[in-house]
């Protein structure tokens, strides 16, 4: 009878330290909601610590760890869930994307192919193996993954953005182009294509129509935040022979980044020399 009650005492602690570390947990979440985030890591540790096989407090402990850009401690955490959880996609998603964002896309691929698995429709864990596959200088495989993406998500801008980035990075202009044309026709408020578009027939060397999607750009963004194309703008005027158009935006450019590149400006400053501007 002993035994029987020490293990029933044992069941007994055992059971309330659970139902403590789902406290805590529920704790951590709210917090977390709040925005609070040092007190949700807190009451997350505090969970992990009542019950230690607690997946979803690592998961809780990761995300804020992620949020306060401390990106090891965020790694070990959802590493610790996934091995709690083997199929969770979300976790091994995130174990991925940390890994991506430290720059170790290397590594990074396993677990993003391994999310997709799981989880076709993982929109993120395609964005981020394309992005990691493109920084690896692997376009042949990142175009078949976005290709194998838009499958699945055919009318996804940031995939179809991204997809068009990959065959301009491999050469293949001509095919980025007509896969920006098709999505604007579809979304033509999205600045972003437009960019891209304008980026693609720069390379090309076709000017006129870069410099057409260079303003279709401008017109649906705010060009102060990113001021960079406007130098490709004012260069593709420049190339067309419109030289008053090109001044404007070469001296707009330089106003733009003089507090924040003084390289850029210098660019601009050389260009407008050999237009004959002192």
């Amino acid at each position: 009878m002993v035994g029987f009650f020490l293990v029933a005492e044992v069941g007994a602690q055992e059971a309330e330290q659970r139902t403590q570390a789902e406290a805590a947990y529920r704790r951590a979440l709210a917090h977390r909601r709040a925005g609070e985030l040092e007190e949700a890591a807190r009451a997350a540790e505090e969970a992990i610590r009542l019950w230690p096989r607690h997946a979803g407090a690592y998961m809780t402990l990761g995300a804020v760890r992620r949020m306060q850009n401390r990106l090891e401690e965020a790694l070990g955490a959802f590493e610790k869930a996934v091995e709690l959880e083997p199929q969770s996609r979300e976790a091994v998603a995130m174990v991925g994307a940390v890994l991506a964002r430290m720059g170790r896309c290397e590594e990074a691929l396993q677990p993003l192919r391994r999310a997709i698995e799981i989880e076709r429709r993982d929109l993120q864990s395609w964005v981020n193996l394309g992005a990691c596959l493109r920084r690896l200088r692997r376009l042949d495989e990142a175009i078949r993954v976005y290709e194998q993406a838009l499958l699945v998500f055919p009318d996804e801008v940031e995939l179809t953005n991204n997809y068009a980035v990959a065959l301009r990075q491999a050469g293949r202009l001509e095919e980025a182009i007509a896969a920006l044309e098709q999505a604007i026709e579809r979304r033509p408020e999205v600045a972003d294509l437009h960019l891209n578009l304008g980026i693609a027939y720069r390379t090309a060397g076709r000017y006129a129509e870069a410099a057409r999607a260079y303003e279709a750009w401008r017109a649906r963004s705010d060009a102060s935040s990113d001021p960079a194309p406007l130098f490709d703008l004012a260069y593709c005027y420049e190339r067309l022979g419109r030289k008053e158009e090109a001044i404007k935006l070469y001296r707009l450019y330089q106003s733009l980044v003089a507090d924040r590149d003084p390289r850029g400006g210098e660019r601009a400053a050389e260009r407008l020399k050999g237009l004959g501007v002192r």
